[in-house]
């Protein structure tokens, strides 16, 4: 069963997922993994447009008004190669840097619960679904 497993980085669960791009580049992005968030994916506002494939209405929020549209998930070595909406905010993307600067969001639980996830004492894993 193809794992992901991450030791805890800045006191926060995290994965590295990969994007594609509309002309076809993979991007690796480190985000945070937060089961309580009911967005899929919340993007530093830069790589969010620069990973979006089709755009959709401005979602409000209790970051405040995020820009919406849809991206392709792109990690293939855990299972996850799907178009998922995903979200930019800056406020999201500054909580999310405040544990560690190389997050540049967050990933939530729509696109968690297309894996098997789970942490203990030391780290956070996500893995390709049994």
């Amino acid at each position: 069963m193809a794992e992901q497993r991450n030791r805890y980085l800045g006191g926060r669960p995290w994965l590295q997922l990969g994007f594609k791009t509309v002309d076809g580049r993979v991007h690796l992005l480190k985000l945070v993994a937060d089961t309580g968030s009911a967005a899929g994916i919340i993007l530093r506002p830069d790589w969010f447009f620069t990973l979006r494939h089709e755009g959709s209405p401005t979602r409000e929020s209790n970051f405040g008004p995020m820009a919406s549209g849809w991206m392709r998930v792109y990690t293939p070595e855990i299972g996850l190669v799907e178009f998922v909406r995903g979200y930019g905010s800056d406020r999201a993307a500054e909580i999310a840097a405040r544990s560690d600067p190389e997050f540049v969001g967050l990933v939530g639980l729509p696109v968690l619960r297309l894996t098997e996830y789970g942490g203990d004492y030391d780290t956070f894993w996500v893995r390709t679904p049994s």
